[in-house]
């Protein structure tokens, strides 16, 4: 909730503290600080506050990636239609006029949730593997895109990891294909836990192969997460009878590069490369370049 008018705060606080945990600020800019910290689910929002009036702060919210998908409730004493519009504008997701209904606020705010709720679930659908449970190759071809135009402008290095399941058809042809699953989710879920920073990205690439998408990482670093996924999957021990090895291993292949000039489809091509070099070479190693 934000609100410089403590009453008004505490009526809507106490409208919603049956089924939700409330937290007061009493400006925009205050709103702004709160989200960087920690985001909400809703946003209550008065327009004429000190500082930073309300319509100010929702623009800036709009306009951030991290906060856009806020809904916003304008709660304002403002009932005009030219003050509507302005928050309709703004960017709100809803209006509604002081002094209000204590149902009304319940069930406006219950219904603007629910619908967050579906169509987070959605994104997390089309984004999402759902056999492994890490981002799909349609969310890592944006995001490996995103990352390397960053890396551009900032001029840092950008590494990109391809992940190979050795042996992968034998096993499904060994153990059956539901054992392979069970493998493939193994194999993912070790794998995720080797990457620490919230900026770096593992992607099932297709079948049994995954890609790891490390911005702002050089040649050591992109060397180090590479020989710590391969001995998480050896630590995994997990059969593999007809393996050399008789486990199932990994092998990679990694890139790291300032992207400046250099095309999405290159990047890819040379951590392919360099993963049929690791392949050629016997198996449950990496080749970085």
């Amino acid at each position: 909730m934000v609100e410089d008018e403590p009453i008004s705060a505490l009526i809507a606080a106490k409208a919603l503290s049956d089924n939700f945990i409330t937290h007061h600020v009493s400006s925009g800019q205050e709103a702004l600080d709160f989200c960087d910290q920690k985001l909400p689910d809703i946003i209550l929002m008065d327009i004429n506050m000190p500082v930073m009036d309300g319509l100010t702060a929702c623009r800036k919210l709009k306009d951030n990636d991290n906060t856009q998908e806020i809904p916003i409730i304008f709660v304002s004493s403002h009932n005009s239609p030219e003050a509507e519009d302005e928050c309709w504008e703004a960017g709100c997701t809803d209006f509604i006029t002081k002094p209000f209904s204590v149902t009304t606020l319940r069930h406006r705010v219950n219904s603007h949730l629910a619908a967050k709720l579906m169509s987070d679930k959605l994104k997390r659908l089309a984004t999402v593997d759902g056999l492994t449970d890490v981002q799909n190759r349609h969310y890592f071809d944006g995001f490996l895109a995103d990352q390397m135009k960053l890396c551009t402008r900032l001029k840092h290095h950008i590494g990109l990891i391809l992940i190979d399941i050795d042996n992968f058809k034998l096993y499904n042809d060994t153990y059956g294909h539901i054992k392979g699953d069970e493998c493939l989710r193994q194999v993912a879920s070790t794998l995720r836990t080797v990457l620490k920073r919230p900026t770096d990205c593992l992607a099932r690439y297709g079948g049994e192969e995954f890609a790891v998408v490390l911005p702002h990482t050089d040649a050591r670093g992109v060397e180090h997460i590479a020989n710590s996924m391969l001995s998480a999957i050896r630590a995994l021990n997990l059969p593999h009878k007809l393996s050399s090895l008789s486990r199932v291993t990994i092998s990679a292949g990694g890139i790291c590069v300032s992207p400046q000039n250099l095309s999405q489809i290159a990047l890819i091509q040379k951590a392919d490369q360099n993963l049929y070099s690791a392949k050629d070479a016997g198996r449950d190693q990496f080749v970085v370049a």
